[in-house]
């Protein structure tokens, strides 16, 4: 029986029929494991979460869907990579893998999210091979909780990482890394901080090591390891103006007093 299809392939809109055949596979105990897609005509990825692909945009809606975005062998996301931190699920290798190539006898590196998803439906594959019991959702919440979770990643895809065979396959949750800041932002009224290694509950954020109040822990940036992908703080407009005069550059870090490991400093500042 089929069990896992690959879908290397997307870009319309939405189709009510598309729809009702992926959630028929789905309630015949088939998961559909699809790329996120390559961007639009500018060859840059896009936020799918604010410009709909499908489908891939599916995986919202739908449990037994696994959308994929690309990587590169240094676990950045690729350029052209869709992303989404509610419509993709999690990321495979799809830059430069070799492959057979259409109406040649060749194998040549081929890059996009095309590529990438084949290697998820791999996984999926040797998952259900390995346990036949397991449900499309099931399947799709251990790709979720078994990713390794990647810096450049943290807060773009609902996994914040990259899929793990060995991990998916012995349903283990990848390794909790310390605090490291991939990006931080300041508005009149916030600061949004994104990483991997923070904390739910306990995370501290400090401002040129003075740690501040207010802390804003979102489950909906939750990681399947325990960790969370991004903190905020709105203290209010005068405690932000105090703490980052405008046009300057502010150091802000991230401490877990729990394990008593705090983040590299990164800089940023209110312009």
């Amino acid at each position: 029986n089929v069990r896992v299809i690959n879908a290397s392939w997307g870009g319309g809109g939405d189709s009510q029929s598309l729809r009702e055949a992926i959630a028929a596979a789905g309630n015949a105990g088939i998961v559909f494991v699809c790329a996120a897609g390559n961007g639009g005509s500018d060859g840059f990825g896009d936020d799918i979460d604010e410009i709909s692909d499908f489908p891939a945009d599916y995986s919202t809606s739908l449990d037994n869907v696994i959308s994929v975005a690309a990587i590169d062998s240094g676990d950045n996301l690729a350029g052209f990579s869709n992303f989404g931190h509610s419509s993709v699920t999690v990321a495979a290798p799809g830059v430069g893998i070799w492959s057979t190539v259409p109406d040649v006898r060749e194998y040549a590196p081929i890059s996009g999210t095309s590529m990438a998803s084949p290697h998820v439906a791999g996984i999926v594959a040797l998952m259900l091979s390995n346990k036949p019991s397991l449900t499309p959702k099931q399947v799709r919440d251990i790709i979720v909780s078994t990713a390794e979770p990647t810096g450049a990643l943290a807060s773009k895809i609902v996994s914040s990482g990259r899929v793990s065979a060995y991990n998916a396959l012995t349903e283990t949750p990848a390794a909790k890394s310390k605090p490291v800041i991939t990006h931080a932002s300041v508005s009149k009224k916030k600061l949004t901080i994104d990483g991997v290694g923070f904390l739910d509950g306990s995370s501290i954020i400090e401002v040129n090591g003075v740690a501040i109040s207010d802390i804003k822990y979102d489950s909906s940036y939750s990681v399947g390891n325990g960790t969370m992908s991004r903190l905020r703080s709105e203290p209010g407009k005068k405690t932000i103006k105090k703490m980052f005069p405008k046009g300057q550059l502010v150091d802000v870090t991230v401490f877990n007093p729990t394990t008593g490991e705090r983040s590299p400093k990164f800089a940023t500042g209110l312009f």
